[in-house]
């Protein structure tokens, strides 16, 4: 017997046009991302009707939303299907710049996420017995700060430094990880450009003027591309005989080099500047600038735009420790949350409250992309009232300067990445962005007489 996603499969590629039509197929958290050879081809609204598709987006990719945990099985199942699954990258197509971006730091996400969550609860612990400490006028032992002789009396001691060891890890080396996805991009040896990422991380720049983690994540990306350059080059001038050990070692020396001296020092001010600029807005602009983002999110989340944050958030907590625009941004989902229940208790339609039912315990827990399009968008107005709901929600972050340690899914599992503590004045604020949005929308739809 076949199951769910085989069926959905076979489905999406007889709506698609057949196996020839189609190019690759790719996947996001809840997404699954098709290239096409012709568009026409493909019978968008058969697809959107089919069960277990939320909704359909087009952008740069036709984009079919099934919900997170989904995505990944239905694309390795369409890709099954089609004698594909390693057929990854688009034969023949030239990237572009936040296509690029996208795949270079899109498959770091899984572990910030995880890492970030650690960290969060983390913080728990180690707030909490911070607070103990200083109630008990706690003093610092020869190898223990008083804080950590309170985890310690707590039996907690060891479980608190192995989430901090493995919450650290991602973010300790991201210039590391960074460097192997860009070389896996760039078409060279990962494991260098994984050497390049870790050689700009280590205490020894300092003796030659240079100070470690200078130039940033996206200094790492320009060395890595010139590194990939030099080694085509390198590939037509070392004989096949010596290419396996001479190759990687001037490869390695000559980009070093250029990184180290040239790049590393240009790209730290560049770095700083961004940093600095994207920090100035936040922290000037205030409450507007907090309305302004959260409502403009779901407008990116349509249009794709939203995957060229990543490397902002990562820079930021690169330079910085924390993402302030993090917070900020998954209001958005407290307005998706919103205006989906309302057009829940609304709506009379039971296929538009099965949808819901689907999608509003998703939004909830930690992703808005199947509100959005198997909800909001549909109900037209929904949309706007969500994206209201969410922007108040924003204002309501940057009043209480609310930042994040990581930046991953939102919702609910986004409580343990906020930093500072400041889980409670989160949760305000995602209980403020659903009221608002719930009753903008039953307001509106009363008023309008609208029917779902």
């Amino acid at each position: 017997m076949k199951s769910e996603y085989q069926n959905l499969g076979e489905k999406i590629i007889e709506l698609s046009g057949g196996k020839d039509n189609f190019k690759t197929v790719k996947n996001c958290m809840t997404r699954v991302r098709i290239s096409y050879v012709d568009l026409d081809k493909v019978n968008k609204e058969e697809i959107e009707k089919l069960e277990g598709v939320l909704g359909v987006n087009i952008a740069d990719t036709f984009q079919i939303i099934v919900g997170p945990g989904k995505s990944v099985k239905i694309q390795e199942e369409i890709n099954k299907q089609l004698g594909a699954s390693n057929k990854q990258e688009e034969v023949g197509e030239e990237k572009n710049f936040l296509k690029l971006l996208s795949s270079i730091f899109v498959p770091l996400i899984p572990a910030i996420i995880a890492s970030g969550f650690l960290q969060g609860i983390n913080n728990l612990l180690v707030n909490s017995a911070k607070v103990t400490a200083i109630a008990q006028n706690i003093a610092s032992t020869k190898n223990l700060a008083p804080y950590q002789v309170i985890l310690e009396q707590n039996g907690t001691l060891q479980v608190s430094t192995l989430l901090g060891i493995l919450g650290d890890a991602t973010f300790s080396f991201l210039a590391i990880y960074v460097g192997m996805t860009a070389a896996k991009q760039f078409k060279t040896d990962p494991i260098l450009g994984a050497v390049l990422g870790a050689a700009t991380t280590l205490p020894a720049l300092s003796l030659i003027g240079l100070t470690p983690g200078q130039g940033g994540l996206f200094g790492v990306i320009f060395g890595v591309w010139v590194m990939s350059k030099i080694g085509k080059m390198l590939k037509k001038c070392i004989p096949d005989i010596l290419d396996v050990v001479f190759t990687p070692v001037f490869e390695l020396i000559i980009a070093g080099t250029i990184y180290m001296f040239l790049i590393m020092p240009i790209a730290g001010k560049l770095s700083d500047y961004f940093t600095n600029g994207m920090m100035f807005l936040i922290e000037h602009t205030g409450i507007f600038g907090g309305f302004v983002l959260a409502a403009a999110f779901p407008s990116l989340i349509v249009t794709g735009l939203h995957q060229g944050l990543a490397p902002i958030h990562m820079e930021l907590i690169n330079s910085t420790g924390g993402t302030p625009i993090f917070p900020i941004q998954i209001m958005s989902n407290a307005g998706l949350l919103g205006a989906g229940l309302a057009i829940f208790f609304l709506t009379k339609n039971q296929k538009v409250k099965e949808i819901a039912k689907g999608c509003l315990p998703a939004t909830f827990l930690a992703v808005g992309e199947p509100t959005m399009f198997g909800l909001v968008i549909p109900s037209g107005f929904g949309f706007v009232t969500a994206s209201l709901g969410a922007g108040v929600a924003g204002a309501l972050v940057r009043f209480f300067d609310i930042n994040s340690s990581a930046f991953g899914a939102a919702g609910m599992s986004a409580i343990p990445l906020m930093a500072d503590g400041k889980y409670l004045q989160y949760l305000i604020c995602y209980a403020l962005g659903v009221v608002v949005a719930f009753v903008l929308t039953i307001s509106y739809a009363k008023l309008k007489n609208k029917q779902i």
